[in-house]
């Protein structure tokens, strides 16, 4: 296992200070190798550069290193590592998929990325410390290349396949194409109507505001808590119409903090704990609108609102089924579960059942819809989870295993060098 690496900040390719996803090219590298498990990392750079220095938010050792050589490999040699053993070297100019970290560093094998199939390759690649002065001075033979398109490209984190990208960033153009790169890395694959078709339209606006100031991802996670409460206090109190189209604010909220830790590497406990806080406010979005409308005269609302709460807290129950006995998401265990995703009760269904009711003066249709469709979809998951034949992840790669490409010298491509 390689846990040291060098970052070549090169004067004949892009400014590493750039910023793309908010924060700057340098510091985006530096969070994801030292997320990746690399404890040592040295900043090769020009004399007349001033790399800024890492965030608290890197946790490996930076040594920053002047080199006066040209180029990627040379100074990349000037950097060095410990003799006879590994080391993973990347361009500072380099906008690159997290989930090639952990396969660099794993990898037993002096290898190169390209970025598509039959190019050349990028400055990324690990190789032995003791091959850096080889390299340097362009003698020998460059080590096997492997494209992207070879990894597999499923990722049960994103629920679905999510191509892998490579990009230098030169010029302002390209930090434009990686931030619409970052965000399409981050986005989940399998969602529901609300979440695929209406909410991207306002999260990723507001991501890239959020982006560029100090406000954290656990900030907007606390701020959406207290909006979802404030929602169930307003249903409670039969401010309905209000109380729906901030339902929606909240529903958008939702994304965009998640999407916000994702591209700037802020994932923290807090963060993770935001999945029981959504749980505790949507329960008490339906006690509100049940306690309100059995107020009013249909006092069968209360009780189908306890029943509502139960039939959420079963149909959670069913994925956590699933996935102990499967290893998967319950959503991804066949083709009918990954179209029913898009319309299956969740909150985020259940408010837009309930907005045009509400806005027509017949909450008590929408809630009613809702509750039945909580029990038809739970029913649906349930007989699935005990009985649907899984393989386990439906069979597909979660990360680089056994079907990602090895870099065997016998089979491996050599193309023109790297790319300086």
């Amino acid at each position: 296992m390689t846990r040291q690496a060098v970052v070549v900040c090169s004067a004949d390719r892009g400014d590493p200070n750039r910023k793309v996803g908010g924060l700057s090219l340098l510091e985006r590298l530096l969070r994801q190798l030292s997320e990746a498990g690399f404890a040592h990392i040295r900043v090769a750079h020009p004399p007349h550069m001033r790399p800024a220095p890492p965030s608290p938010r890197v946790t490996a050792q930076v040594r920053f290193v002047s080199s006066s050589a040209t180029g990627v490999w040379p100074m990349a040699a000037d950097a060095g590592g410990a003799p006879g053993e590994r080391v993973v070297v990347v361009a500072g100019d380099l906008l690159v998929d997290p989930r090639l970290w952990p396969w660099l560093r794993d990898c037993g094998r002096d290898v190169l990325i390209a970025a598509a199939s039959g190019t050349a390759p990028e400055c990324l690649g690990s190789v032995r410390a003791s091959r850096l002065p080889e390299l340097a001075r362009s003698c020998g033979a460059l080590p096997p290349v492997v494209s992207l398109q070879e990894f597999p490209t499923y990722s049960k984190n994103h629920r679905g396949d999510v191509p892998y990208h490579l990009l230098p960033v030169a010029t302002d153009g390209d930090a434009a194409a990686g931030w619409r790169v970052l965000l399409d890395y981050v986005d989940k694959r399998t969602k529901d109507l609300p979440a695929t078709y209406f909410d991207p339209w306002l999260e990723n606006p507001l991501v890239r505001v959020f982006a560029a100031t100090s406000v954290s991802p656990n900030q907007i996670t606390l701020a959406t808590t207290v909006l979802g409460f404030l929602v169930a206090w307003l249903f409670a109190t039969g401010t309905l119409r209000i109380g729906i189209l901030l339902a929606i604010v909240v529903e958008v909220l939702d994304g965009v903090d998640g999407k916000l830790a994702r591209i700037t590497h802020q994932t923290s406990k807090v963060g993770e704990l935001e999945h029981v806080l959504d749980t505790i406010y949507e329960l008490s979005w339906y006690l509100g609108l049940g306690w309100h409308l059995g107020s009013a005269g249909w006092p069968w609302a209360w009780p189908v609102a306890v029943a509502f709460c139960f039939v959420d807290v079963a149909d959670n129950l069913a994925y956590w089924l699933f996935s102990r006995r499967c290893g998967g998401n319950l959503d991804e265990a066949s083709a009918f579960l990954t179209c029913f995703r898009l319309v299956a009760g969740r909150r985020n269904i259940y408010a837009w059942l309930c907005l045009p009711a509400i806005y027509m003066g017949l909450p008590q249709f929408g809630f009613a819809a809702a509750a039945a469709w909580a029990a038809i979809t739970a029913a649906v998951h349930w007989v699935l989870a005990l009985r649907w034949p899984v393989v386990r992840d439906g069979g597909r790669a979660n990360s680089l295993d056994d079907r990602a490409p090895r870099p065997d010298a016998s089979a491996a491509r050599r193309t023109q060098p790297a790319r300086e």
